[in-house]
């Protein structure tokens, strides 16, 4: 059985715990399945319905390439040919389409998973894919009642059971793309070393991104 992860966002920019959060998941699967089957992929976004227009995708696909290029992560693009708002029940059934026959494993931080019912689809999204959900570090909030009631912090039963939410205690830390497009813009990039991957940092600097913060 084939294993297929995704972690979606914006990615503008992308940031060292999008990176933490996809390998951990990576790594804890390849661990107890093996690495044979497993594909690693991040999902940017043509625009999130709850949020602004990102910045240009081929500046952001550019980042990704760089901040991934030692690592065992694939890109995805396909949101991005999609018209916006694109939502992620509509990428999941591309998906479903795409590889029948595989597995498909959803990233989100606990944010994302206590904001799961006001998405399109709402928590019937859990019984489309796996979710599984990092707390990152100084995250509050709590996930509706039939949210909680999916969830475990059993690995093995998260996957022989559907509709399982895994609860990923890996202290993840709590990085923002606003933040650190506003660090940028008000001219701290001596800070930059702690979020950004250093091919990042060279990448905004040579484009001259996030200048207005």
């Amino acid at each position: 059985m084939a294993y297929r992860i995704y972690l979606g966002g914006s990615f503008d920019p992308v940031h060292r715990s999008h990176l933490h959060m996809a390998m951990a998941v990576y790594t804890q699967l390849s661990a107890k399945l093996g690495a044979d089957g497993i594909t690693l992929c991040l999902l940017p976004t043509a625009g999130n319905p709850f949020k602004g227009a990102p910045t240009a995708s081929a500046h952001r696909l550019s980042m990704l390439s760089l901040a991934t290029q030692d690592l065992p992560i694939a890109i995805d693009d396909y949101e991005l040919t999609q018209p916006p708002p694109i939502y992620t029940i509509d990428t999941i059934a591309h998906l479903h389409a795409t590889y029948p026959d595989d597995v498909l494993i959803f990233v989100i931080g606990f944010d994302s998973l206590v904001s799961l019912p006001r998405w399109r689809g709402g928590e019937a999204l859990a019984d489309m894919v796996k979710f599984w959900a990092f707390a990152r570090v100084g995250e509050t909030g709590t996930p509706s009642d039939t949210l909680m009631a999916r969830c475990t912090t059993d690995l093995d039963k998260f996957l022989a059971q559907d509709g399982k939410i895994y609860l990923d205690d890996t202290p993840i830390d709590a990085m923002s793309s606003s933040h650190i497009r506003q660090l940028i813009g008000d001219g701290k990039t001596d800070t930059l070393a702690h979020y950004l991957h250093p091919a990042v940092i060279d990448y905004i600097d040579t484009h001259q991104l996030y200048q207005d913060g």
